[in-house]
């Protein structure tokens, strides 16, 4: 995707929040935010939406969720009364919340008339479709990231193939690398380099399908020093979030298992991965100062040194 488009697009959208008005709307509705507000508007178009329906919907946490319905019952904004189900209430909008709800639409509807003023009946119908297509390949977008799933490496054999197949299509198909036909034995033979205190430590991503689209693994180098190997996801599943989930997993290990540095090989050519790297806060390191336990790949020729602390901060 070309970086001058998305930040094209982050730009306008940031002016059209500015133009609704929705920076001030906590200033004209007695402080409410924005998520009070939306909260607010849902529950009148939906009455009886349970709790959990709502936290859903609106992409917030039960406990944030929680503490929204907490604050709209306190202002006597809606009622929460007891569902079909005991534990779950269901709410209902108030007549004090029906008006609160006429003090949005008279805060934002003039914006959003004056604006149409200066469009066609055309132009107002192609932005309502293009709007409404963004958002909901804005959700399939969302719906695609909340289903990868993160695995620990198992003993099955057909697993391991699977994984190494994901590796070799980036690496052979992708970036051509001339791989040597055991490069990626270590998958294999896992229970040597990736397992210790009890556990395994590589772990793999799969989509909503099943299909392996990432890797990582952790291997022990000596004490308080662990080796990232093996971190690549497939290139149709770049962007959408599975390295950070990848890496924070990894990471997470990496201080259960009280490591205090990572270190890492790779090669030039994977220049987007270069990148994630010293963004999560690895710093480039020359081969002399790797720790003598390190076991060189022929292949790498750049390598990295990492904090645990601070690459773990940056995945929090």
């Amino acid at each position: 995707m070309n970086k001058a488009y998305i930040s094209s697009l982050r730009r306008e959208s940031r002016k059209l929040v500015r133009e609704w008005g929705l920076l001030q709307l906590n200033q004209s509705l007695r402080g409410q935010i924005p998520s009070h507000c939306h909260a607010l508007i849902e529950i009148g178009q939906t009455p009886g939406i349970t709790v959990t329906a709502l936290s859903r919907l609106l992409l917030l946490s039960p406990s944030a969720m929680s503490r929204i319905i907490d604050s709209l019952e306190e202002r006597k904004l809606i009622k929460a009364m007891e569902g079909m189900d005991k534990r779950e209430k269901s709410l209902e909008i108030t007549q004090i919340g029906l008006e609160e709800i006429k003090k949005i639409d008279t805060f934002s509807n003039p914006r959003i008339i004056g604006a149409l003023d200066y469009l066609t009946d055309e132009e107002q119908k192609l932005i309502l479709e293009a709007i409404a297509k963004y958002a909901d390949a804005l959700e399939k977008s969302r719906l695609q990231r909340d289903s990868i799933k993160i695995h620990t490496l198992s003993t099955s054999r057909a697993i391991r193939q699977q994984v190494v197949h994901m590796i070799e299509t980036v690496q052979v198909d992708e970036f051509s690398i001339p791989i040597t036909p055991d490069i990626n034995a270590c998958i294999f033979k896992a229970e040597e380099d990736f397992s210790y205190n009890n556990r395994c430590h590589f772990w793999y991503a799969t989509d909503e399908a099943g299909v392996i689209v990432g890797s990582v693994g952790l291997k022990r180098i000596k004490e308080g020093c662990g080796e990232v190997k093996k971190f690549f996801v497939h290139k149709n599943y770049r962007g959408k979030g599975i390295a950070h989930k990848l890496m924070k997993k990894m990471v997470q290990a990496a201080r259960k298992n009280k490591f205090e540095y990572l270190y890492l090989g790779t090669v030039p050519l994977l220049r987007v991965a270069l990148s994630f790297y010293t963004k999560a806060g690895f710093e480039s390191i020359s081969k002399k100062d790797l720790p003598k336990e390190f076991e060189l790949c022929p292949l790498d020729s750049v390598f990295f040194k990492g904090r645990v602390k601070k690459i773990e901060a940056y995945f929090s």
